[in-house]
């Protein structure tokens, strides 16, 4: 039983006082990207990625871009409403405060893959490299989801 309470209160500092468990930096980075995913499409397409990319570092940091051999290019976008127009404009960078995350999503800041090389089907996973100005080069697994995904699939329920 004594070993049982150990093992308990381990996993609760494990998991933290905000209930959730935290996506890991690599080793020697500072930057940490969790539930990055993007919607199945068609060859020739754009879709757009959703992650959280957190600084768990002591000094802010610039995302600069984004590459994947999956599609021709990664954009940087913000999106606004001007007075009722959603107006999308793509962005040189994207700052991640220190101790800080951004949530990319298709509604505000995100990143989107444009001219997609093949089919991105459901239940496959693809490369993408993030390119940040302090921590370098960091890669990342992107999951697909079906097409009318509208959140990751490890994220229903929650």
């Amino acid at each position: 039983m004594r070993i049982f309470h150990f093992a308990a209160i381990a996993l609760l500092l494990i998991v933290g006082s905000s209930g959730q468990l935290r996506a890991q930096a690599p080793q020697g980075k500072t930057i940490s990207v969790a539930d990055a995913w993007a919607r199945a499409t068609p060859k020739g397409s754009t879709t757009v990625i959703d992650m959280t990319v957190i600084n768990n570092g002591q000094d802010a940091d610039q995302l600069l871009g984004a590459t994947t051999p999956m599609a021709e290019k990664v954009q940087l976008h913000s999106n606004t409403n001007d007075d009722g127009v959603m107006k999308m404009r793509e962005l040189t960078s994207i700052e991640i405060e220190a101790g800080k995350k951004v949530v990319l999503n298709p509604g505000g800041t995100h990143a989107m893959l444009v001219g997609v090389k093949q089919r991105l089907i459901a239940g496959q996973s693809i490369p993408l490299t993030l390119e940040f100005e302090k921590a370098g080069k960091i890669d990342v697994t992107v999951s697909v989801e079906k097409v009318g995904a509208m959140e990751h699939q490890h994220m229903n329920g929650m």
